[in-house]
């Protein structure tokens, strides 16, 4: 096996040096379930396997969801636009979990994608960002903690990258998948940007609904360390059932 990992606070596993791209399903219970890719995050270097990857998938498949944690390709190959080679990545697993959709009892018509931080940006990238010519879209978008929804050259100002390299969705016809995102306020990595990025999706006819936390740091997902890492799921499978994703 090329790649490293190494365990690190909390017990956590990760994971780098992915060169070759590769996917974990998790199955459903029961068939034509919905069926979610998992994106861990960690900077476009490494992946957080074990709270943003394996936890994530257990809890899903307690939802009534299957699950399919995604290994993008880390460390990043471009340092100012890290993200080219993980949504090729995304992109073509999005196309072969519809296809297979079936074999871990998931819905090919319900399908969702959920990351974490970097993860989160990959997610937002597959869901809403511009493409020619258009590329598979998810059926549904979970953003948790996303980093990078800021143009970082526009800084003081907090300002959605747009345009090619940004993830705001070009204008079209086409209605938004629907949003969900989840942030803690005294994050690193600005809550506001998840805001910004629902307001856009709203202002463009799309459906968003945003969790912010007062307290929780970064990285939670996965963990038992604040109150954001303890309710998120919880309120994400009200809102999925709300959305028609999961059944009541």
């Amino acid at each position: 096996d090329p790649r490293g990992s190494y365990t690190t606070w909390e017990g956590n596993q990760y994971l780098t040096d992915i060169f070759t791209p590769e996917f974990i399903p998790w199955p459903a219970a029961k068939p034509n379930s919905p069926i979610v890719i998992v994106c861990p995050g960690g900077g476009y270097r490494f992946l957080s396997e074990k709270f943003e990857g394996k936890v994530i998938a257990q809890k899903l498949n307690q939802m009534g969801c299957a699950a399919v944690v995604l290994h993008y390709r880390v460390p990043r190959r471009d340092n100012d636009k890290p993200w080219i080679q993980p949504l090729l990545d995304a992109r073509r697993t999005l196309e072969i979990v519809r296809a297979r959709a079936a074999e871990w009892n998931g819905n090919p018509k319900n399908v969702g994608i959920l990351g974490f931080s970097a993860g989160g940006n990959l997610a937002a990238r597959v869901a809403y960002a511009p493409a020619d010519p258009e590329p598979p879209r998810p059926d549904f978008a979970v953003m948790v903690y996303s980093a990078y929804l800021f143009d970082e050259a526009k800084k003081p100002d907090q300002v959605l990258l747009t345009g090619p390299d940004g993830v705001v969705p070009a204008p079209k016809p086409k209605v938004p998948v629907p949003a969900f995102f989840a942030h803690s306020n005294d994050d690193k990595l600005p809550a506001e940007a998840s805001a910004a990025m629902a307001s856009k999706l709203k202002s463009m006819g799309g459906s968003s609904e945003v969790h912010i936390w007062a307290d929780g740091g970064h990285g939670w997902a996965g963990t038992d360390r604040c109150d954001a890492a303890r309710e998120w799921m919880g309120i994400l499978e009200v809102w999925m059932k709300n959305r028609g994703i999961l059944p009541r």
